[in-house]
């Protein structure tokens, strides 16, 4: 870890530090994607969730329509056959003459020039769009399972320091009660540590709660009990030093990627509009049938051809609906983009500051510690007031909370950056 503090200290340039993320993507996604004899909890953990996952259901059948209607598209025909049938007889008339027609005639729809091709496209694109849709579920899926354990090791790390803690005051308890019963310390000495242990203990219960409530939501999330561990984004820090240049680009976000996919589903259903400028024209065959008194002939076979002329009346419509949906998905695409650039910048800085965040911390931690315990010390020695050494002892709670919550904040910084360079765990 030192070494990618280093690393960020000695950034100057943009440049060097699209590289240091590069080393962050390359090193991360080694650990994630690592022999099976590495346990990785957060790697495990997001593929039962994905698997668990409500949407999965929805994004698979939407995959599988999209396939479906590419294989359809790629008919000989634009649609189903039509059957046409009608019979004529001149009894009902009341003037029984003995005349008869019945006609069949069986039809279907031609494409249009170019439209055969274009309907294939659009279905092709909605595969892609399909496939864009999964990548954002599941990068969705993984923050949440992020956030989620993040929220499980906090809430463990607070109720083992209120453990110690209460412990600690504990101790304080027992001593001034001991000095009380020799007359060296007053009943309001005990009353102020009996209420801060009153306090500690309160918070304790609840952190106990916040314990089981966070870890149910994970277990929640991937659907069997699952423990909350981010050791496995450590285990390749030393990849950062072998780091090649790697320029984020938005295309990296499965975000971006399906709003640019859904772009060009409109601009092919665009094409497609463009080349339906009137109904299919219909070719079939027909079969007529007469009787008449005295006639020597009662059948007849011939083609049948439907061509519905163009109209500007249904055409237009069509059209304009396409352009109008194309220009939407367009601005949508240009806002995403500036979003997911916007908030890549946001998560790289609150990487960095997440990392000098732990360097501080973890001093004020470490010297908030000492402290509380040399204050303890130098109270049994008469040589500082009690309140003073119960109040290190608390500042040092807090300032040790504050480090856990930066280290942890840190670990998240760090996938959240992975799965903002493309790379879902």
């Amino acid at each position: 870890m030192l070494s990618v503090v280093k690393i960020v200290r000695n950034t100057r340039k943009n440049k060097q530090y699209a590289a240091y993320l590069a080393c962050l993507y390359f090193s991360v996604a080694s650990a994630f994607a690592a022999d099976q004899g590495d346990r990785l909890s957060l790697h495990q953990a997001i593929q039962a969730a994905w698997a668990h996952d409500p949407a999965q259901n929805e994004v698979g059948i939407k995959e599988e329509g999209a396939h479906k209607r590419a294989h359809a598209a790629r008919s000989w025909f634009a649609g189903g056959p039509t059957f046409d049938a009608s019979y004529y007889d001149d009894r009902v008339s009341g003037r029984p003459y003995g005349y008869r027609t019945t006609q069949a005639v069986i039809s279907v729809p031609l494409w249009l020039p170019g439209q055969g091709t274009a309907t294939e496209r659009v279905a092709q694109a909605d595969v892609q769009a399909a496939l864009a849709d999964k990548d954002v579920a599941h990068m969705v899926v993984a923050i949440r399972v992020t956030d989620a354990m993040a929220a499980v090791l906090l809430a463990h790390r607070r109720k083992d320091l209120l453990v110690s803690t209460v412990a600690a005051l504990q101790r304080i308890d027992s001593a001034i009660r001991t000095a009380r019963s020799i007359g060296e310390s007053t009943d309001t000495d005990v009353q102020a540590v009996g209420a801060e242990i009153a306090q500690a203990e309160s918070d304790l219960s609840l952190a106990e709660e916040e314990v089981e409530a966070s870890q149910s939501a994970l277990d929640i999330l991937t659907g069997q009990p699952t423990p909350a561990d981010f050791s496995g984004i450590d285990q390749h820090w030393g990849l950062f030093v072998q780091a090649s240049h790697h320029q984020w680009v938005d295309l990296d976000d499965p975000r971006v990627k399906a709003v640019h996919q859904a772009t060009a589903v409109a601009r092919e259903k665009e094409h497609l509009a463009a080349r339906s400028f009137m109904p299919n024209p219909e070719v079939g065959v027909g079969v007529i049938n007469q009787g008449q008194y005295g006639s020597p002939w009662d059948t007849q076979v011939g083609v049948n051809v439907r061509v519905p002329l163009p109209s500007s009346v249904t055409s237009t419509p069509i059209r304009t609906a396409a352009q109008s949906a194309l220009a939407a998905a367009t601005t949508q695409e240009i806002m995403t983009r500036r979003q997911v650039t916007a908030e890549m910048v946001r998560v790289q800085a609150h990487l960095r500051s997440s990392m000098v965040s732990v360097m501080r911390t973890g001093v004020a931690a470490r010297d908030m510690s000492l402290r509380a315990s040399e204050m303890e010390k130098s109270w049994k020695s008469g040589e500082t007031p009690l309140i003073e050494a119960v109040r290190a002892r608390m500042d040092a709670y807090n300032a040790l909370l504050m480090f856990n919550r930066a280290e942890i904040n840190q670990q998240v910084a760090i996938i959240r950056t992975v799965i903002a360079l493309g790379y879902i765990p």
